[in-house]
């Protein structure tokens, strides 16, 4: 073995640093939505995917470790470390299901309920009845692409061949007031290199 001078690996420092929940800014970069069979009959759900956004730069965050498989705050000198949220920059989350119901049932209009308020918290505005009642309209990947949002990002969980799995998805999208929607080529494919 060679030892190689000024040449070191110090895994607090320099290992990954874990995701972790909370609230960043982001802007949509992809939709897929269609329908499926249900025991409601036909039902549509959405898929948005967001890019965390350059303002990311801006944010703390609490540093985060694993410890036997569990996700704990990194303590220093009897306090929580914090650490800038700019290693989240760029990366890509999905959305859970958006789920819309056309034409439900009397007194089940509430199932509607996520999908008005996760496209109005991406700024999309409905068409309002006269008497006060949201009319609802299938969203297109031309009205999200690019919009600016604060994603509530967090694990969801799901079973998969018998074992317990996870994965990282935003929940829900607010309206970020100082955000500037980007062009298509701005939130484009994503490469691998």
């Amino acid at each position: 073995m060679i030892t190689m001078e000024n040449t070191y690996y110090d895994a607090s420092a320099d290992g990954v640093i874990p995701i972790v929940p909370s609230t960043y800014p982001a802007h949509v970069c992809g939709f897929e939505g269609r329908e499926v069979q249900t025991k409601l009959g036909t039902q549509k759900v959405f898929n948005i995917e967001f890019q965390i956004a350059d303002d990311v730069n801006k944010m703390e965050i609490v540093k985060h470790h694993y410890v036997d498989d569990e996700l704990v705050p990194v303590i220093k000198d009897g306090k929580e470390e914090k650490i800038s949220a700019s290693f989240m920059k760029g990366k890509r989350f999905k959305s859970v299901g958006i789920w819309l119901s056309p034409k439900p049932a009397e007194g089940e209009g509430w199932r509607n309920r996520n999908y008005v308020q996760f496209f109005e918290g991406l700024g999309i505005e409905f068409p309002k009845t006269d008497n006060g009642k949201v009319q609802l309209a299938e969203i297109e990947e031309e009205d999200v692409m690019g919009l600016p949002a604060f994603i509530k990002l967090d694990k969801e969980y799901y079973e998969k061949d018998g074992e317990q799995r996870s994965s990282w998805k935003a929940f829900s999208a607010t309206t970020w007031v100082d955000g500037k929607k980007l062009s298509a080529d701005e939130v484009g494919e994503d490469l691998p290199f």
